[in-house]
């Protein structure tokens, strides 16, 4: 008996859903890549890191530079690296001693088409590839400085930026690099100069003379130009002589002004009280990084 004509049908069926079977398990694969992809963190596209002088004592300018091909750091610890990678401050980070002396050099270039606000994630990768970083968050309340608008309306001076390739510049809050900011602690006070400076970085530099972290929550954005006078409240800061005349005797002046009173200036104010802060710990970090 002959056997019955094939169902034309039917095998046109089977085949349809091989195929869509097989489109299906494409799809979902190239799905699934994207999504690995875009769940990595950025990373640099190679960096060299180079072991600096380890004297704590060293005076050279701690700093950073970046365009669009290159970022630098200069004479930079791990603490500061810790710092610029997670938009932190130095209160917010505990971690080994030893991390606050060892200095670096890095040169790390950055990949095509990468974004200079993805920097400090970029460090986050190289700190943890290269000196197996590893951090564990917590949140603790804080007795901190909240720096406010007083009832007049804040009275910031803009500040006058002029494009300069050759000016020095550091890390910043954010992670990118920032203007200068200088300070002199003398008997007379401590004056901090800041002609291009927004109030993040400000209260950064401010908290090394205060009792407490000195923490922005004014809301306000844009760069100011800032010279603040006012007296020290710790004795961490470098403290040098008074002004003297020219004989060498001191000069005496004024006792500067409590941070308090000299923020009044630019129409702000301090008030004391204690905060939900964000602790970054360090679990584990490597003192030499992998090989370049």
């Amino acid at each position: 008996m002959a056997a019955p004509p094939p169902n034309e049908n039917g095998s046109r069926r089977v085949q349809r859903q091989k195929e869509l079977r097989v489109k299906s398990l494409s799809i979902w694969v190239c799905f699934a890549g994207l999504a690995f992809c875009q769940s990595q963190k950025p990373a640099f596209e190679v960096a060299s890191i180079r072991a600096t002088d380890p004297n704590p004592a060293n005076t050279a300018f701690i700093g950073m530079t970046a365009d669009g091909a290159m970022v630098k750091y200069t004479n930079i610890t791990l603490f500061d690296c810790i710092r610029g990678a997670f938009r932190a401050r130095d209160f917010q980070i505990v971690g080994p001693e030893w991390m606050t002396k060892a200095r670096y050099e890095i040169d790390a270039k950055l990949p095509a088409g990468a974004s200079m606000d993805q920097i400090p994630e970029m460090l986050q990768s190289l700190l943890a590839e290269r000196f197996r970083l590893e951090v564990r968050r917590d949140t603790k309340d804080r007795n901190v400085y909240a720096l406010l608008v007083a009832k007049g309306g804040a009275k910031l001076k803009p500040a006058q930026i002029r494009r300069d390739d050759k000016a020095l510049t550091a890390l910043g809050p954010d992670g990118q690099p920032r203007p200068m900011m200088m300070f002199a602690n003398t008997s007379a006070g401590v004056t901090l100069t800041a002609p291009a400076a927004n109030l993040a970085s400000l209260v950064g530099l401010m908290s090394r003379f205060t009792a407490r972290p000195v923490v922005d929550m004014t809301g306000i954005e844009g760069v100011y130009d800032f010279q603040l006078n006012f007296a020290s409240e710790t004795n961490e800061g470098f403290t040098g002589p008074g002004p003297r005349g020219p004989e060498g005797a001191e000069i005496h002046i004024d006792p500067a002004p409590s941070v308090f009173n000299a923020v009044k200036k630019y129409g702000l104010r301090l008030e004391a009280r204690s905060a939900p802060v964000e602790i970054f710990n360090v679990v584990h970090l490597d003192r030499t990084p992998t090989d370049n």
